[in-house]
């Protein structure tokens, strides 16, 4: 109503007031002061309107803000403003000769918004024209204003913004007006684009309304001939190059609407000029400048379709021309033809040869490789954006165009095969794939391919295809590709082949679906190759037709100029070859194509020198005496040749790794060929092999990947042996113990062999040479006691080292792991040799069990386990080489040969009686681990426990003299295995907890001799280096005298005390000390303490006589001990008996050895009468200890037998003087 339009009138005086209050623009109160002015405009716009005019005429410091406000309104509401803008015109015409420089860009871009409100005005908002003469007349004035002052000016802002207002203002002028400005304007504009790049985008836009209005006006003809636009389109093309560029990097908005502008105004010419047009474009293309290419060829794909018809008379200019630029090196300019011929293929322009061509161009561009990366700096265009282009617009031409079938059926089985196109596979695949989904021809497949002689052979493709599954990771689902194309390709081969790929192929593919899921396996390339091979070899095998796979054989040897011999491909080549000659029979093909492969080999690259060997081995399963032949001529013409001869006079190092990398590759060829000759002719091979010493021949070599070459030889004619046995035919390894020697040898490090050569690889050679140890020891004959401790003194050292790199050591200490094991499984004839092993192999490893290094208790603890479990599975189901559980081949061989020997004995003999296993040494040795500061080490030392009562408990009732009560047995090892599952379970329960019913546990189940034992040999355990678990041995011995105690007999305690006392001596540490002293307290205290006492007093005499104990480290023990039996309260009464006794003793003896002397036979009694003085000495010493540090249970003690103490020592006192008067002082003081 009124009253808000009144109120609105007060707010737009007040806004404005604010807005011309400063001569600042843009504030951001002024801004939204602007905004409310604009708000208001639209619902009353003659109020706001009226408001503005009032300043517009008033000071000029109002002026621009003014303007600027309604070039806002204009933008906002074109509807309303446009027919008031003559008002508007009227008023801003006189003040505009007056704008300083620093205003005209704001009035220029008022210009701008207004001359678009008019356009939106007339196109789409009425069809009712706001142009009468006076605005007419006023917009002419305007434009030649801007056109012949403003664009002139020297401030770059002000000419960029009047050519975009110029720009908006081209369509409103009269054409008499806009023929005459062309010559001042097309300049103006032309210039912007010598300046700045960001300026093109605003430039383009007003060349392309000035073309737009100059050339497709409907009033009448063009205002500029063709001649006039050179220039322009020149200029223009530049541009394009410019702004693909920027097109690259994200959120380059700016460069895309700029690429997008200059192909309007192309365009724009070509709808008026388009043979003109086009010749333009082709000549810039002959001029082979790379931008100028570059934007032509842009502009020809673009107005391709859009000129079609035009155009259509120049189709073979335009063949032409994109052929003659096939050669360009520039990346920019390839991408840009193969985007142009991926259009014109979709307008039908290839066709015949030409077309071929170009599907050649696309292909080979889509093999372009990562390494061209490289190659392309300062391209704009990187190779891997030239690929995908490439590889997209050919699946469009396979996939969109039913007419390219003609082209690329069967052209495209020519890409496959050579080398320069094997980064395309993968497209090619699936477009052939998808050709022959859609195939439309009912010709046979067969007959179209032999119908032109430059498609290659269906073995050269299939030859081919196979080696490339190689990598199954390989982009863009390689593997998958090739698949799916050889099922679709199957009509091409012979009939049962089909059959066999529609249930394989499948198969395969579903292995390689989920590449993220096969990266978890870290043997996935092993598997897949085998994959590959069988693949191969059942497809061979279902063909039937000899002269097919001979014809094959040929196409493989072809192959090996395709790959160079780093390449992974290769390796599986040779193998392919290998498999395929496996299923020849023509012996003489056979030795000609082994001589093929051995020439076309590098044996200097592993790999490739590992792919040979197995190729080797694969034709040697059918070939066998072929291959040894052969082996046998490479081994005799080691450096025999007359070049490397001269080579070695000159170079030491060509002479060492020549031979190595052939010594190398002849001890893998060897080996593979042991691998997979046929069982029933491979022991008189292996016999000859090594029984020529040809192996040895083969030991002098230096650098690592060598002797990994020659310990693997070895483990395969190992293995060879054992899977012989599998296979029934069983023998025995010859000059095992030698083949053992040379592994040993050959993973030491040479005492010359500097720190050149990688430790890594040093390492890995070790680790093989391990499980080569291993599969030795796994055969027959059985190890001699000579040769085990040799193996073991040269590996056991590994437990000791260090944990890093850890995926090397790793693997490293488990094939050490397997070697113990397997020396366990393979040794002994009986129940009681084997834990003799059992018990010699654990006490090598003792030394690694109570290591301070956290992770060698770790290592050690595992092998101890390992070894267990093995020992355990002999123990209860026979014996298997190479530790298999339940029915195993390898059993069945070696219980034949133990039934042949133990039929007739008892089964007591074939097992260990449960004295051999020594429980009670070996629970004292892992009982401190059980209270570990790792918990690791805790889990497996139970476990180690456990294991040990779990075979004790199952040998035969015949092995069985322990004594104990077996359900009582059972129920203690039921509760040691619950603590285990806890463990499993639950890490954060207390391990005190744990170990005190391990502890428990233990207690229940030891034999009387086996605590006997435990106790005799606790010293090492209470000296453990682990502060923890020397406390928890401690513990553990503690409760074992006090629960079972009173089945010790005198000499079990007098044993038990001294091994106390030996541990308590050792210990430094004042704390620790005191808790080992505690532990012979309560053996004292739970058997017979006078025993105890005395083995105390018999050291703290030797100690005295022998030690200066006033400067013990950590104090002496023994006064230690005397503190504490006389602190005790229940020991200190018979503590203080004791002493009384040893002392009234002394002075008899003292008597009796005095008479003796007057009678002058002292010889017999002087070792006793030493003895009993030491007993003397040390009592008085605990007497003194009990006065001093007895505290109130000691004074207690003393008072209950004050009269036998004083008369006791009253007696001593006399008896030294005595002894004093004779001349012996020394009791006396």
């Amino acid at each position: 109503g009124e009253s808000d339009e009144a109120f609105m009138g007060k707010l737009a005086k007040i806004a404005t007031a604010e807005i011309i209050s400063s001569k600042e623009l843009n504030a951001d109160w002024q801004r939204q002061a602007s905004g409310l002015l604009v708000s208001i405009g639209t619902h009353f716009p003659d109020l706001m309107m009226e408001e503005i005019f009032l300043h517009l005429s008033g000071p000029a410091s109002a002026s621009p803000a003014m303007v600027q406000i309604l070039a806002d309104f204009a933008s906002s509401d074109a509807l309303q403003f446009t027919p008031r803008l003559k008002d508007v015109l009227s008023r801003v015409l006189p003040i505009l000769g007056n704008v300083r420089d620093v205003h005209r860009p704001i009035f220029a871009n008022a210009f701008k918004c207004w001359s678009q409100a008019v356009w939106l005005y007339i196109t789409d908002l009425t069809s009712d024209s706001p142009l009468d003469s006076d605005v007419m007349s006023f917009l002419n004035s305007v434009f030649e204003l801007l056109l012949r002052v403003w664009t002139t000016s020297r401030d770059h802002k002000v000419r960029v913004s009047t050519v975009e207002a110029l720009g908006q203002m081209v369509g409103l002028i009269t054409r008499t007006q806009l023929k005459s400005a062309l010559p001042r304007l097309i300049p103006a504009i032309l210039e912007l684009y010598k300046k700045d790049h960001e300026d093109a985008l605003l430039a383009t836009s007003s060349l392309y309304n000035l073309l737009n209005a100059s050339l497709l006006s409907e009033s009448g003809p063009p205002l500029l001939e063709f001649e006039d636009l050179t220039i322009v389109l020149s200029t223009l093309l530049p541009v394009i190059s410019m702004n693909s560029e920027n097109k690259r990097h994200a959120g380059s908005s700016m460069g895309r609407k700029a690429y997008n502008e200059v192909q309007r105004c192309f365009l724009t010419v070509g709808l008026v000029y388009p043979e003109d047009l086009f010749t333009f474009l082709l000549n810039k293309c002959k001029l082979k400048e790379d931008h100028l290419t570059f934007g032509a060829l842009c502009v020809l794909k673009h107005l391709l379709p859009r000129l079609l018809e035009a155009w259509h008379s120049k189709r073979p200019l335009l063949i032409e021309a994109a052929r003659s630029l096939l050669d360009e090196q520039s990346l920019a300019v390839r991408k840009a033809l193969s985007e142009l011929i991926v259009v014109m293929a979709s307008h039908c322009y290839l066709v015949g040869p030409s077309g071929e061509l170009f599907v050649e161009y696309l292909v080979r561009h889509s093999a372009i490789g990562e390494i061209d990366n490289l190659k392309a700096k300062g391209e704009p265009i990187s190779p891997t954006q030239l690929r995908a282009v490439c590889g997209k617009g050919l699946l469009l031409l396979t996939v969109t165009i039913p007419e390219m079938e003609y082209i690329l059926w069967p052209f495209l089985l020519k890409m496959i095969v050579p080398k320069v196109y094997t980064g395309a596979v993968a497209t090619v695949c699936r477009c052939i794939s998808e050709l022959c989904r859609r195939r439309s021809s009912t010709t046979p497949m067969l007959i179209e391919c032999k119908a032109r002689a430059d498609i290659p052979s269906p073995e050269e493709l299939f030859t081919r295809l196979v080696v490339l599954l190689h990598n199954p990771l390989a982009k863009e689902q390689l593997a998958t590709q090739i698949l799916t194309v050889l099922n679709y390709l199957s009509p091409l081969f012979p009939k049962n082949i089909s059959m066999f790929w529609q249930d394989e192929i499948p198969k395969m593919k579903a292995y390689v679906y989920d590449t993220e899921d096969l990266k978890l396996d870290p043997s996935y390339q092993e598997n897949w190759d085998d994959m590959i091979i069988n693949f191969l070899a059942e497809s061979l095998d279902v063909t039937h037709d000899a002269d097919w796979v001979i014809s094959l054989g040929n196409a493989f040897a072809k192959q090996y100029n395709l790959y160079t011999p780093d390449d992974d491909h290769a390796a599986l080549l040779h193998r392919c070859m290998g498999i395929l000659l496996q299923k020849v029979n023509d012996r003489a093909y056979v030795r000609d194509k082994i001589d093929w492969m051995y020439e076309q080999a590098d044996i200097s690259i592993p790999a490739n020198r590992l792919g040979l060997a197995k190729a080797m081995g694969l034709v040697a399963a059918s070939h066998l005496d072929t291959v040894l032949e052969k082996l046998k001529v490479i081994l005799d013409n080691v450096g025999q040749s007359i070049f490397q001869r001269i080579l070695s006079l000159f170079s030491e190092s060509y002479k060492t790794e020549d031979s190595d990398d052939i010594h190398a590759a002849l001890a893998l060829m060897y080996g593979y060929a042991a691998k997979y000759a046929p069982s029933s002719v491979i022991e008189a091979r292996i016999d000859a092999l090594v029984g020529t010493n040809m192996l040895s021949r083969l030991l002098h070599v230096r650098q690592q990947t060598a002797k990994q070459a020659v310990i693997t030889a070895i483990d395969l004619l190992g293995r060879a042996v054992i899977n012989a046995s599998e296979s029934g035919a069983t023998f025995p390894l010859k000059r095992r113990d030698m083949m053992l020697d040379y592994v040993l040898t050959l993973m030491g490090r040479d005492e010359n062999e500097g720190f050149a050569e990688s430790s890594l690889e040093l390492l890995h050679t070790q680790a093989l040479a391990l499980n080569a140890c291993t599969t030795l020891v796994s055969v027959e004959p059985k190890l001699t006691v000579e040769t085990r401790n040799r193996v073991m003194k040269a590996t056991l050292g590994f437990f000791a080292l260090p944990n890093d790199p850890p995926d090397v050591i790793g693997p490293l200490i488990d094939n050490l792991v397997s070697l113990l094991c397997a020396i366990l499984l393979t040794s002994g004839e009986d129940g009681r040799s084997r834990a003799e092993q059992l018990l010699h192999l654990l006490r090598q490893l003792d030394q690694y069990v109570s290591s301070p290094v956290d992770y060698q208790r770790k290592r050690g603890c595992m092998a101890v386990h390992e070894m267990l479990l093995k020992f355990r599975k002999l123990c209860v189901a026979g014996y298997c080489a190479l530790g298999c559980s339940g029915d195993c081949p390898h059993r069945k061989y070696v219980d034949r040969s133990m039934q042949g020997n133990f039929s007739n004995l008892p089964s007591v003999f074939l097992f260990p009686d449960r004295e051999v296993l020594c429980l009670g040494d070996r629970v004292i040795t892992y009982l401190p681990r059980c209270a570990d500061t790792n918990s690791e080490v805790r889990k497996i030392s139970a476990q180690i426990l456990d294991q040990f009562f779990s075979i004790s408990l199952s040998l035969p009732k015949a092995a069985l003299s322990s004594g104990l009560d077996s359900e009582e047995s059972y129920k203690a090892l039921s509760s040691l295995e619950d603590v285990i599952a806890i463990l499993k379970s639950d890490a954060s329960i207390d391990p005190s907890e744990v170990f005190n019913r391990i502890v428990s546990s233990i207690c229940a189940l030891l034999t009387v001799d086996e605590l006997v034992a435990a106790l005799h040999s606790c010293t090492p355990a209470i000296c453990d280096k682990i502060r923890q678990s020397a406390e928890g041995a401690i513990q553990a011995v503690t409760e074992f005298v006090s629960r079972r105690g009173s089945q010790l007999n005198d000499n079990d305690i007098s044993r038990t005390t001294q091994s106390l006392l030996s541990a308590a001596v050792h210990i430094t540490e004042k704390s620790l000390r005191v808790e080992a002293i505690g532990a012979i307290s309560a053996l004292a205290e739970n058997t017979q303490s006078s025993i105890v006492f005395s083995e105390v007093l018999a050291t703290a005499g030797k100690d005295i006589v022998t030690k200066d104990i006033t400067r013990m480290r950590g104090g002496w023990p023994m006064q230690d001990a005397f503190y504490a039996f006389s602190q005790h309260t229940e020991l200190s009464v018979s503590f203080m008996e004791h002493l009384i006794s040893v002392l009234n003793r002394s002075s008899l003896v003292k008597a009796d050895s005095h008479k003796d002397s007057h009678k002058g036979d002292n010889t017999s009694s002087s070792s006793e009468t030493h003895v009993e003085d030491e007993l003397l000495q040390a009592a008085i010493f605990a007497l003194t200890a009990f006065f001093r540090g007895g505290g109130k249970t000691g004074k207690k003690a003393v008072e209950k037998s004050y009269s036998s103490v004083v008369g006791a020592l009253t007696l001593q006192l006399g008896s030294c003087h005595g002894l004093a008067s004779t001349g012996q002082q020394d009791p006396l003081r």
